[in-house]
């Protein structure tokens, strides 16, 4: 280990001077891009290296548990406006799927999976706790965070108890130090391109598509030649209009800016650090400042403050008080809170429509369809508007007049979030265009013009209150080293005007035990009682064994002069998951007065009360046992491994027990079963991380960073209801794998007898009436006709089996350049609505028909065009399935520190520019139909992002 360790000041650098193993290291460190020369592993497992854990610190060397984490500076570096999707791709272990980039409104902590996932319950919610307490994740921003760590087994996550299943984010946020004091400013602004989105099909393409529809059909074309040369030539832009409704609703470009100032400083008494984030983030839409008062494009604007203070009482005594808080305003145009409709309407609406605009100013339309562009710009405006504001106060005492290494402390957290919105709606006068006999312009209205309206939306006030206990024990003797916490935690979450109230107890503890700094063992546990359950069944004990073996301390490896350090790591333990979509209290019967109920043989009914959701006063939590089993390496002066394997299983999930309660009981019908523990769901797959960092001449440092981490899930049983078929069970599938129908291609001229029946050894489709060119499916179970019992698990699920990412970066005569590359695997998705179907409500085609099946075309990729419903084509199917995997380049920085000579000319400590960008390409099998992520049309696009930055220190 680290003999020595120490820092010099030298003309104001830091030189960090540290010996490992008989050999002398320097590593220059700079606080705009830290490029670690490869000895700097040796402080990675120095003493003094602490990791994030649980409800506090511990060496790195010490750890025994699996954990992720990556700091503060490297997520600035991103050019997310949300912490929550900066982690994309940073953290082994952890899926996210960003599916929606609309401002304000781009990330939920719901999109957030540890190790996939291992339960097909709802209720599978990360927790997130900001400097030791829950807190949300998305009211900070990137510029207050010091680190984000991921824990992942059984010995990291047991003291949170029957609530640490899906795995906890500890987020630790900047703190003071002793020093002169630091004022820093960064300011950054740039440009958001909107990802995905492609242009609709045009109106002569349509126009055609639609002839072609209703010849499928045995109808006449409704389009003269003569029409589909005006729309194809635009010669009459409002009687045969040829509207890009993309282009006529979206702009090409939006800004997005970010600005933070902080002060950090103190003295021995007092070290402060203060910071304050403004963020604004400008939608897509068009004309929005138009025609109205009021400006109707999708906006966010937030402002983040936070007061961390470490205070010195006495030599004994010293305190924490962090104070924070955000203001975020938020808006959208329509007078919904879903952007969804608006821009569903790009891909709905044909192109032949109407105009945009008609000849005198007015809004074209129809019966049939509102104006996209009105919807925007005249139609109402959604506001939301939200407050979160959080204090803890944390005070210590030092107990070493009793023993040396006892301390205790306490903490006290008040989190308050409000948020509230307001609608405001008014409806506008649209016009359809016609010609009189004399060949005047007639207009046709379709709805009035009205006053903009105000309505009151939502209002939601929630607090938590948390109070924590806490007696620490830190004791080296010789060889031995003991560490030993226990505390109490009390957890009170109240929502206002609900009876949502839902109170936590914890109480834990941690041993951990090392000898010669080469053999560690540790022991942790909670006791956790939650009030959802009935008295008397409230708690639970969570236990974790974990073990570490420092082998490269031992005799037989000193001569291995490749290995500087090598560690293994195991661990086994019990966690849980309270959460529960399907209501709380499920142990108390309750009752409705809905019903009712005939007496003897007359006619008349009397009303009464009925059974809700049948009781089950036995109703606990899902439990969780976790295996895992890790290496840590450092190797070749330069090259680190990090790898885990771990094996999960979660049994006891709530599911109504259709297989284990007989139908004739009743319950059965009116979905009215209990809820029992009777699930079990087994998860199991592995992370590695390799890195390699290196100096050549002249300081050019560099490193290359690959990680990949897998996890494979299975059903192993969810008491399903008897089927009629062993294929239509989940059991042995992996959670969320689609059931859909098998295609086998599209049916042709010869499948048909000349009277246009199917011919007799074909199985009959009941979907519907069949034609050549119509999607044919596998009669899965053989009984001749093909319905939904022929529907089979197929493929992969939306979440992906595999991440992996790829970090690469160079620093030289204050150059520095980093670029992160982020993709997935084993993930499947269907195509659906406006990507996939055509004419569906007198709607537009989707640009897939251009190959459209016709008895000219037998080989076509689309199938059959048709003005009439289509049950049997727009429903999920293999059809419409596609590989959704991809590879993106998450995120590019290129950077520019000028001299010290020139920064300390102009009174500064360090002057540093910067420009970023993200998501530049992406590699998918959707071929432009939309970005492979969301893979929606209907949602707020995902972005791609430039900026330029200056970040000044004073």
């Amino acid at each position: 280990m680290v003999n020595m360790f120490n820092q010099l000041k030298i003309k104001g650098m830091t030189i960090i001077n540290s010996i490992y193993k008989g050999k002398r290291y320097a590593i220059l460190l700079t606080t705009i891009l830290t490029f670690y020369a490869p000895v700097l592993f040796a402080q990675h497992i120095a003493d003094s290296a602490l990791v994030e854990v649980a409800n506090g610190q511990q060496p790195e060397w010490r750890r025994t548990s699996a954990i992720s984490s990556i700091r503060g500076e490297d997520l600035m570096k991103t050019t997310s406006a949300s912490l929550g999707n900066s982690l994309q791709g940073q953290l082994p272990g952890l899926t996210l799927l960003q599916q929606s980039g609309e401002p304000g409104y781009d990330f939920s902590i719901a999109n957030l999976y540890l190790r996939g996932r291992t339960s097909y319950a709802s209720g599978q919610k990360m927790l997130v706790y900001v400097d030791g307490f829950e807190a949300p994740i998305e009211s900070l921003s990137t510029a207050e965070i010091e680190s984000v760590t991921l824990l992942k087994d059984a010995s990291a996550l047991a003291l949170y108890g029957m609530r640490g299943a899906n795995g906890v984010l500890l987020v630790t946020t900047k703190k003071g130090c002793v020093s002169a004091p630091q004022v820093s400013i960064r300011l950054q602004t740039g440009i958001q391109q909107p990802l995905g989105v492609p242009d609709p099909i045009n109106a002569y393409d349509y126009t055609t598509l639609y002839n072609q529809a209703r010849v499928n059909d045995g109808l006449p074309r409704l389009y003269t030649p003569e029409e589909l040369n005006a729309y194809q030539n635009n010669t009459d832009p409002y009687f045969y209009p040829n509207v890009n409704w993309k282009k006529a609703i979206l702009n090409n470009t939006a800004p997005l800016s970010m600005a933070d100032l902080s002060f950090k400083g103190g003295g021995d008494v007092v070290q402060y650090y203060v910071m304050m984030n403004l963020l604004q983030n400008i939608g897509f839409y068009k004309d929005t400042d138009k025609k109205r008062r009021e400006n109707s494009n999708a906006y966010y604007a937030s402002f983040n403050f936070r007061s961390n203070l470490n205070i010195q009482i006495s030599k004994h005594l010293s305190t924490g008080l962090n104070f924070s808080g955000s203001v975020g305003n938020r808006s959208i145009p329509g007078g919904s809170s879903s952007a969804n409709g608006l821009l569903g309407a790009i891909w709905r609406t044909a192109p032949n429509a109407f105009p945009v605009y008609n000849p005198d100013g007015s809004y074209g339309g129809n019966a049939a369809f509102t104006n996209p562009v009105g919807n925007i710009v005249s139609r109402g405006l959604y506001k939301e508007n939200s407050r979160t504001f959080q204090l803890i106060f944390m005070p210590k005492y030092d107990l070493e007049k009793l023993t040396k290494g006892l301390s205790v402390s306490a903490g006290i957290a008040y989190n308050n979030y409000m948020a509230d919105s307001s609608i405001k709606n008014q409806n506008y006068a649209r016009y359809s265009l016609s010609k009189g006999a004399g060949g005047e312009v007639l207009y046709t209205p379709y709805g009035a013009d009205s006053p903009l309206e105000s309505d009151e939306g939502f209002r939601t006030d929630w607090s938590r209150l948390n109070f924590k206990a806490q007696l620490d024990y830190d004791r080296v003797f010789k060889q031995h080293q003991l560490t030993a916490s226990i505390f109490f935690l009390s957890d009170l979450y109240q929502k206002y005007g609900s009876r949502d109230d839902i109170k936590y107890l914890n109480y834990a503890g941690r041993v951990t035990y090392s000898y010669n700094q080469k053999y560690i063992g540790e022991f942790a546990a909670s006791y956790t009682g939650c009030d959802d359950y009935a008295p008397g069944k409230r708690y639970g004990f969570f236990p974790a064994f974990s073990a570490g073996w420092i082998l490269s301390k031992e005799n037989f490896m000193k001569n291995i002069n490749w290995v500087e350090y090598l560690k293994l790591r195991a661990s086994i333990g019990l966690v849980g998951n309270n959460q529960n979509e399907n209501g709380r209290y499920l142990f108390d019967q309750t009752y409705s007065s809905n019903g009712s109920y005939f007496l003897g043989t007359g006619s008349s009914s009397t009303g009464g009360f009925r059974a809700d959701m049948i009781a089950n006063p036995d109703i606990s939590w899902e439990k969780e046992r976790v295996f895992n089993i890790g290496l840590d390496a450092v190797l070749l002066k330069g090259l680190s491994v990090e790898f885990d394997y771990f094996h999960k299983e979660r049994y006891d999930i709530l599911s109504q027990p259709y297989s284990t309660i007989p139908g004739f009981v009743g319950a059965s019908y009116g979905d009215i079963l209990p809820y029992m523990n009777v699930g079990k769901v087994k998860n199991q797959g592995f992370e590695g991380t390799i890195r390699y960092e290196s100096s050549l001449k002249n300081n050019f440092n560099y490193y290359v960073e690959t990680s990949a981490w897998y996890a494979k899930n299975e059903i192993v049983d969810m008491a399903e209801e008897v089927k009629l078929y062993d294929y239509q069970y989940r059991k042995g599938r992996s959670v969320n794998t689609p059931f859909v129908l098998v295609a086998d291609g599209l049916y042709q001229e010869s499948d048909f007898d000349s009277n246009g029946s199917l011919k007799s050894h074909l199985p009959v489709p009941q979907f519907g009436e069949v034609n050549p060119g119509d999607i044919k499916y596998i009669d899965k179970n053989g009984d001749g006709v093909v319905d939904s019992n022929d529907s089979y698990p197929v493929g992969y699920s939306n979440i992906p089996e595999w991440n992996y990412a790829l970090k690469i970066g160079f620093e030289w005569k204050g150059i520095d350049v980093e670029a992160l590359f982020h993709g997935v695997a084993n993930r499947d998705i269907y195509l659906s609505g406006p990507l996939a179907y055509s004419f569906t409500d007198n709607g537009s085609a989707s640009k897939l028909a251009l190959d459209s099946w016709t008895p000219e075309n037998p080989n076509a990729s689309y199938p059959r065009l048709s003005t009439r419903t289509f049950e049997n084509n727009y429903r999920i199917s293999t059809y419409w399935k596609r590989n959704g995997n991809y590879f993106r380049m998450k995120n590019i920085r290129i950077g520019y520190t000028f001299p010290q000579s020139i920064a300390r000319a102009i009174k500064l400590s360090r002057l540093y520019v910067y420009a970023n960008a993200s998501n530049l390409f992406t590699v998918s099998h959707l071929d432009g139909l939309a970005d492979p992520e969301s893979s929606s049309l209907i949602t707020y696009p995902l972005t791609r992002s430039y900026n330029l930055g200056i970040k000044i220190d004073f």
